[in-house]
């Protein structure tokens, strides 16, 4: 390959969120855009890819290349950090576009803002963000390898919470382990590992190594022992809501992982929860797992009634942030309200 040829290379930088929906968004992307060259862009490019965090999304300019064709930017719920690192980027980092594709609520409520600094905005919340991105490659006419296109409905399932079928049990047990891995030890490289494992039409080695199981499986272990044990207690001081049940988790719970303790009282419960936890910022956060969408529902009726100031997380998992230290009979009582007129 020539001197002139390289120069005429595109460059796409491709970052998601650590969670399994953001690991198999970005392995489509680089499947359509690094093997196949046809989407976004309609050429073969050098990709660069990494991690993104919404709530340290600053860091990434102290060791961006900058020069990119297009940036893509996966499952990355809004923040008001967003939208100034992106005009950043685009000023000052020699960025041609910008494409922002998400399923959070938050970036569905700021999407006005969010349109001000990207090229392509692509929401849609009704799905997680690989499915968008699925249904993103299907419209441009490209065929998604088999191993791929089912970590893909697994997602789905497990964004959804419906039961997972038979035939994806296996492939879900590895996208369970996958998020596991990367929530317990947050290593960059190993979540550039898991996407091209993904990405790639031909089978490579697993990328989670032996040394590497045995870390994640004991920082696990601890962790789902603590939330099991504190959701069990937590449970029994359940306040009943209609088919709701209120849990304050306040002095309970000072740890990061509020919603693997919601979704595990939900579980033991067998029924929908709100759950008030609190944060080490000047807001507190209800955690609200409900299915069907009613998790979205009652915090958008918390929205106008001026108790919730956000959402975050999903319909059927919403993340609702309120003032700091509210008052617990106001809450109940228009959580009440919520379960009546919803």
């Amino acid at each position: 390959m020539t001197k002139t040829s390289k120069k005429n290379i595109a460059r796409v930088f491709v970052g998601g969120d650590w969670d399994a929906d953001g690991v198999v968004a970005a392995a489509l992307i680089v499947y359509s855009q690094e093997k196949l060259g046809m989407y976004p862009l309609k050429t073969k490019a050098i990709i660069d890819k990494r991690p993104v965090d919404p709530e340290k999304l600053k860091f990434i300019i102290g060791s961006f290349r900058g020069n990119y064709d297009l940036v893509v930017l996966l499952d990355l719920p809004y923040t008001d950090t967003v939208p100034r690192v992106l005009k950043i980027i685009k000023q000052h980092f020699g960025v041609k576009k910008i494409m922002y594709i998400d399923h959070h609520l938050s970036t569905l409520t700021n999407e006005e803002k969010l349109k001000d600094v990207v090229d392509e905005l692509i929401i849609d919340h009704k799905m997680p963000t690989a499915g968008i991105v699925e249904k993103l490659l299907e419209e441009n006419g490209i065929s998604i390898h088999l191993r791929l296109k089912s970590f893909v409905e697994v997602v789905k399932y497990m964004d959804s919470g419906r039961k997972v079928p038979q035939k994806y049990l296996k492939l879900f047990q590895i996208t369970s382990m996958f998020s596991k891995a990367l929530t317990a030890i947050r290593d960059e490289n190993l979540w550039v590992k898991i996407v091209d494992w993904l990405a790639s039409p031909s089978p490579l080695p697993m990328p989670l190594n032996e040394e590497v199981m045995k870390k994640v499986k004991k920082v696990i272990e601890t962790r789902d022992r603590e939330i099991k044990e504190k959701a069990l207690d937590l449970a029994l001081s359940a306040v009943k809501i209609g088919e709701l049940r209120f849990i304050d988790a306040r002095n309970e719970w000072k740890h990061r992982g509020g919603t693997a303790l919601a979704s595990k009282i939900s579980s033991i419960l067998k029924a929908p929860v709100a759950v008030l936890v609190d944060t080490n910022k000047n807001y507190s956060l209800l955690i609200i797992k409900a299915p069907r969408g009613k998790a979205y529902r009652i915090a958008k009726f918390l929205i106008g009634e001026g108790i919730a100031l956000d959402i975050a997380g999903h319909p059927n998992l919403a993340i609702v942030k309120i003032k700091k230290d509210p008052d617990k009979k106001e809450l109940i009582y228009k959580l009440r309200e919520a379960e009546f007129y919803i």
